[in-house]
């Protein structure tokens, strides 16, 4: 099992050295990037070796995969990254019905084939908009309809699930054959005036990880911790990260 850490979540702590340095701090081995932050493919595989960490995945724009895939090859080739993930669709990009959604799943497969010619993993990541219904269906089963598991797999925000107000659990069970990852983001219970865009600390939210990361266990390899906006960085990936090693191990 891999406990990572999405960089997006301590975006604003300063340069990537400084936000490198924190994620190690704070006991994360294992970090998921952003393609590599800007910089050259060799240089950032170094600067992230250099804090004693690895890459466990990265999050890929859609643009940058249909324009310029090779610099995604390379950015894996040089850091040992085996996944890659689709991290969000644009607005000019959601589909306004069912066919269009599986079009763009059709659309994800074709790159998904490119990444597994060079022998990486492809998967998308969810926020709440996929689980609107267009035709009877969400917008998440019309797109994997477009693909196969092995094409498109699923990295798993199971916090934008229950905010979209839908069962973590039931979704597990409908695309368990897809599920590369897990990102792990908790909730804040109702009535909370910090502004952290309604995202908590794990375990001081309303979604039940203390029963989810158990059962991940013997589904997923890699479990990644993030939150949108926390106000105190340190503190919140202290302490979500001994609450996933309390649930996970390690």
């Amino acid at each position: 099992m891999k406990i990572s850490l999405q960089l997006y979540s301590i975006r604003e702590v300063g340069d990537l050295d400084a936000q490198l340095a924190l994620a190690r701090a704070t006991g994360f081995e294992w970090v998921e990037s952003v393609t590599t932050h800007g910089l050259p493919a060799g240089e950032f595989a170094a600067k992230v070796q250099s804090h004693g960490l690895r890459v466990s995945s990265m999050h890929a724009s859609l643009a940058l995969l249909e324009s310029d895939i090779a610099s995604v090859f390379a950015a894996c080739s040089a850091t040992g990254c085996p996944l890659v993930i689709m991290p969000w669709l644009p607005m000019g990009e959601r589909a306004a019905d069912a066919a269009a959604w599986q079009a763009m799943g059709t659309r994800l497969a074709r790159l998904g084939e490119r990444l597994r010619a060079e022998g990486l993993r492809f998967a998308y990541h969810n926020h709440e908009f996929e689980f609107l219904s267009y035709g009877g269906r969400t917008a998440l089963e019309s797109l994997f309809s477009g693909s196969a598991p092995e094409q498109v797999g699923w990295e798993a925000d199971l916090g934008w699930v229950c905010r979209a107000g839908a069962d973590p659990w039931q979704w597990l069970d409908r695309f368990g054959d897809r599920l590369a990852a897990v990102h792990a983001k908790d909730i804040a219970p109702a009535g909370t005036t910090v502004d952290e865009d309604g995202w908590a600390a794990l375990g001081q939210g309303v979604v039940p990880w203390d029963k989810l990361l158990p059962h991940l266990k013997s589904r997923v390899e890699l479990v990644v911790f993030e939150h949108d906006k926390p106000r105190n960085a340190e503190a919140i990936l202290r302490t979500s990260r001994a609450f996933l090693a309390k649930h996970l191990g390690g």
